[in-house]
């Protein structure tokens, strides 16, 4: 449940007025998404427009393992869905699987490259035909189409186009506003692609070399105003954070505090880039660090570090509250919560000079009530106006003159999970923890976020937790996926929300779907 405090010195407001008030500022920053559009969703998995359950899990149901044709990883299993709620099974085996919404097996796609993707493809709905695409790198190389058709009963599942000379990929593809992918192969080359959807044919566009491997997903995000169109950005297993044109003709520039020789430690920036939008403040990009497997460990191992991406230069760095620098690691990638609001000053009544200071001695606090359940302004839940004994006072306020805007007082979190043995929340304006929510093992993967700021994260021992993003409270916990695999790589739980408020997991050589 919310509830709403105001303070003793706050002129009263109808708290039906005050609802109304809420719901039209919230409903004006968060839009309705396509969920595996823009990295919203499943294809860097950080935050969706979806909601996941909220009372805990009643249910499962289970999908048909697959195995691994890797030999240099464990197996992996990541599962998706579509706007529909179709589900999509990928895993090192070079087969796709197509389950309908209601867990009914529809077809297969078998890749040319001979092994499946070790990250998440890209789907894309194309609801007027009844179909959607999927696109993907592979463990085997290769850039391939995959199209489902769901005119036919059951749906058919076929490769429609390939680029076979493409490299072997360990990360999601990206899709530009333009309509342009892009792909980051293992040993650093760049690639732009365009996929014609009347004539089926792939082309691709442009090619950069790096000369550096990278893992982790890129991000596509318009960080350089003087140039035409979006950026790319690519975080590398190396040390190096690399912002390139969209036309992959060269590197607009980079930021090289992790570099290291071969053979000497140096970052690693295994998880990939998210790219965090704070309000009228700077963009940042989030490099979270993780161990090098072929080399000295960084002392740096186990930090976040962000990159603002308008100076150029590192803005801050957090160690979590229980790692052990060059130990412990974050080997996923850090998820996005929804802005939101802690304090809302004198239903935003905001004066030019005003301090933070000044205007939180008159506020109105918004709140979770531990004993309930985390969501969205102007859904289903009930609200309460009660008095609150002393104003309220957030991290890192502060007591310089603020311009009259309501940007000035949401507050930008994501959350990351960590091999330490926790899920964190940190503060992006200032790189503070804002909370640490102990997991029962190491954390491997990404966690999820849905539309409520409810975050979802699995651990190595296959346990779900759900936890409430603002404060970092305990939710419920599930054991509802039992594993007969022993290795922590078998044990990493990939996850995604639908609309239906269903997780659906990728867990040892299992894919699951929980109510």
């Amino acid at each position: 449940m919310i509830s709403v405090f105001r303070s003793r010195t706050f002129n009263a407001v109808p708290s039906g007025s005050l609802v109304a008030i809420l719901t039209l500022l919230f409903a004006s920053l968060v839009g309705c998404h396509n969920w595996s559009e823009f990295g919203e969703g499943p294809a860097n998995p950080h935050r969706t427009s979806a909601d996941g359950p909220r009372g805990g899990l009643t249910s499962s149901h289970w999908l048909h393992p697959f195995g691994s044709s890797s030999t240099t990883h464990g197996a992996e299993v990541g599962l998706l869905t579509d706007g529909l709620g179709d589900r999509y099974i990928t895993s090192y085996n070079s087969q796709i699987h197509v389950y309908d919404n209601s867990g009914n097996f529809q077809d297969s796609a078998t890749l040319p490259s001979g092994a499946g993707p070790r990250a998440v493809p890209y789907v894309m709905d194309d609801f007027i035909n009844l179909k959607a695409f999927i696109f993907t790198g592979s463990e085997g190389g290769g850039f391939h189409v995959i199209e489902v058709d769901k005119n036919t009963a059951p749906y058919t599942v076929s490769v429609v186009a390939s680029i076979t000379s493409v490299g072997v990929s360990e990360s999601s593809p990206k899709r530009s506003q333009a309509g342009d992918f892009y792909l980051a192969e293992q040993w650093g080359d760049v690639h732009q692609f365009h996929y014609d959807f009347t004539t089926g044919v792939l082309t691709q566009l442009a090619t950069y070399s790096l000369g550096e491997r990278v893992a982790g997903g890129i991000a596509i995000y318009d960080a350089d105003g003087s140039v035409a169109g979006e950026e790319i950005l690519v975080a590398t297993q190396d040390g190096g954070f690399h912002v390139l044109d969209a036309g992959l003709t060269g590197i607009i520039w980079s930021e090289t505090t992790g570099y290291g020789s071969s053979g000497v430690p140096h970052d690693e920036y295994y998880g990939g880039v998210t790219v965090a939008e704070r309000g009228a403040a700077d963009p940042i990009a989030l490099l979270p660090l993780s161990g090098q497997i072929d080399r000295p460990v960084s002392a740096n191992t186990g930090m976040l570090r962000a990159i603002n991406l308008n100076t150029r230069s590192i803005e801050w760095e957090m160690t979590p509250s229980n790692t052990t620098l060059g130990v412990d690691q974050i080997p996923g990638s850090v998820s996005l919560l929804h802005p939101f609001w802690l304090v809302m000053p004198r239903v935003f009544q905001v004066f030019s000079g005003d301090t933070e200071e000044a205007l939180y001695e008159e506020s109105v606090l918004v709140s979770l009530d531990p004993e309930g359940t985390q969501g969205c302004v102007g859904c289903s839940e009930t609200f309460k106006i009660e008095p609150a004994f002393e104003p309220v006072w957030p991290e890192g306020f502060s007591n310089q003159p603020l311009e009259p805007t309501i940007l000035n007082f949401l507050r930008y979190f994501a959350t990351f999970a960590s091999t330490d043995g926790y899920l964190y929340g940190v503060n992006l304006m200032t790189g503070a923890e804002g909370w640490a929510y102990p997991l029962t093992t190491s954390g491997f993967d990404t966690p999820v976020t849905d539309k409520a700021n409810f975050v979802y994260v699995g651990d190595g021992a296959a346990v779900i937790h759900s936890v409430a993003g603002q404060t970092g409270l305990g939710i419920w916990t599930d054991s509802l996926i039992t594993m007969s695999a022993t290795s922590s790589t078998a044990t990493i739980v990939k996850m995604g929300i639908t609309h239906d408020e269903e997780l659906v997991v990728g867990s040892g050589v299992s894919a699951y779907v929980l109510k």
